[in-house]
């Protein structure tokens, strides 16, 4: 059942000249289900535009990121300083250029604690 909710929200947002009430409704009809996907996944904010069909999102810094940083350190590529900075961070805004893009991580998640 939420994966055919998040499903059906995706379609919306990957059709052309969808009504922004249209959205708008489709978006309510996940955000529970959005609500519990930041909770566990510690996503701060999510912030869609309904107009362009953006999405951003405060989520956590990931490993992988910060190993790459230190690869940019260990090359010569950064400096300490910069590094630090990067280090300190623990959220970072996140681009997804469709929310589409971001539901799809959703799906996954969904799948993997099984809820349906």
């Amino acid at each position: 059942m939420m994966t055919e909710r998040i499903q059906l929200t995706k379609k919306a947002f990957n059709l052309h000249k969808v009504k922004r009430e249209t959205l708008a409704y489709a978006f309510q009809q996940v955000k529970p289900i959005l609500k519990e996907y930041m909770e566990k996944n510690h996503v701060l904010r999510l912030e869609v535009n309904l107009k362009n069909k953006h999405a951003l999102a405060l989520e956590p810094v990931r490993n992988g990121e910060r190993e790459a940083w230190i690869q940019l350190w260990l090359d010569g590529k950064v400096s300490t300083d910069q590094l630090r900075k990067r280090m300190k961070l623990r959220f970072q805004w996140t681009e997804y250029l469709s929310f589409s893009d971001f539901l799809d991580g959703i799906e996954s998640w969904l799948r993997g604690v099984q809820h349906d």
